[in-house]
């Protein structure tokens, strides 16, 4: 069997940027596909992301679409060192959330005369990952390196939903390291391509800024409002399958684990706060379960130009109640994407995909249930354009 492996294996491991929205604040699947091009490669790909949550509070008020758009890029460059040694890096936003509640709900500050009356959030990240695959023996690769990541959060909650915290704010900006190692398997003449690779968490300690209105009733002293503290991003493992069913179509499965049940945030403040009134300390966020996603594709070559890919989706969510800033239990979706070689060197890809959300109660992290929220929606279009040469 032999395939065209400069044209479809491309197409398949590249289409609509391979991004998507998933379980607890992740946004991007991490994925490596740039190290396993050819020759010298380069791409820049941009992603706009469209999600539709609405719902009710524990009041039975309509909460509007409470969930952001946000568009993400993306870029990679490849070289080969000699015939053994490769080298990659990799930019990409893994993480984020974008949440402003509206309207009439209990995520309104009851006194809006301050101008600062809507539950918000906002939450970016960027990573930088530097690879270097050395090849075994003409099918096998081991590879890993380093990863620079920065993570930025600014979040202030409002209205009845946080009782006494109603007011709480907290900023931080850091920049930490983590590591990526991982095994891969290759036969072209086949078309088969499998990887498997481990993300580290990425731990960090910073300074993180807090206003905490519960800290004001429980301490008869004035409190610091920035202190020491840590926030872990969590470790991962994705599971990438490919194989040639003829010269012209090939299928793809994509498996990816988080362990979200191991993540929760506890800014220094509020756990005190809690602890001094509760007689337990309390998150700002965590998540019940871990995620498991599964894609799974078929790419076609329709010319010698021209590829297609279509898939399925399935995310499990990261647990029901969940978090406020992310109230849906995991996904079902569709996808569509495309690639056009343009020249010998030059390619576009475009795609698209739509995802129906699971239904999810929303919480506190006091385990107060405090929304419901149901038959959600949101869409995801990409493009990129990357160029090759041996």
């Amino acid at each position: 069997m032999k395939l065209n492996q400069k044209h479809l294996i491309g197409a398949i491991l590249s289409v609509c940027a391979g991004q998507i929205y998933a379980a607890g604040l992740e946004r991007s699947p991490q994925q490596i596909d740039a190290l396993f091009e050819s020759g010298t490669y380069a791409e820049v790909g941009y992603t706009y992301i469209s999600p539709d949550i609405t719902g009710t509070d524990s009041s039975g008020n309509k909460v509007s679409d409470m969930a952001e758009d946000f568009q993400m890029l993306n870029y990679a460059v490849k070289t080969d060192i000699n015939p053994k040694l490769r080298l990659a890096v990799i930019y990409d936003e893994p993480f984020g959330a974008k949440v402003k509640f509206e309207g009439d709900n209990n995520f309104i500050a009851t006194d809006r005369s301050a101008g600062d009356a809507n539950t918000r959030v906002d939450v970016k990240s960027k990573n930088i990952t530097t690879l270097l695959g050395y090849n075994l023996n003409k099918n096998v690769m081991i590879y890993g390196g380093p990863v620079l990541q920065q993570l930025q959060a600014d979040v202030h909650l409002r209205g009845l939903t946080y009782g006494a915290n109603s007011g709480y704010n907290n900023h931080f900006d850091d920049i930490a390291v983590g590591w990526v190692a991982g095994l891969s398997y290759a036969k072209p003449e086949m078309g088969i391509l499998a990887s498997l690779t481990y993300r580290s968490v990425v731990e960090h300690k910073t300074t993180i800024n807090e206003d905490v209105p519960l800290a004001d009733m429980v301490f008869t002293e004035d409190y610091s409002h920035s202190n020491s503290g840590t926030i872990t991003t969590p470790e991962s493992v994705n599971l990438n399958l490919q194989t040639g069913l003829n010269a012209t179509t090939a299928v793809y499965t994509k498996v990816r684990y988080v362990p979200w049940s191991d993540f929760a945030y506890y800014p220094p403040v509020l756990k005190a706060a809690t602890t001094e009134a509760l007689g337990k300390g309390l998150p700002l966020v965590d998540y019940s379960e871990d995620q498991m996603a599964v894609e799974i594709g078929l790419g076609k070559q329709l010319s010698p130009n021209l590829a297609i890919a279509v898939s399925g989706l399935w995310d499990s969510g990261a647990g029901d109640p969940a978090p406020t800033l992310g109230p849906v239990k995991g996904y079902w979706g569709a996808g569509l994407a495309a690639k056009y070689n343009i020249s010998q060197k030059m390619a576009f890809s475009v795609g698209g995909r739509y995802m129906w959300f699971g239904d999810a109660e929303g919480e506190t992290s006091d385990r107060r249930i405090v929304g419901e929220f149901e038959d959600n929606t949101g869409y995801i279009v990409g493009m990129k354009l990357s160029y090759k040469s041996k």
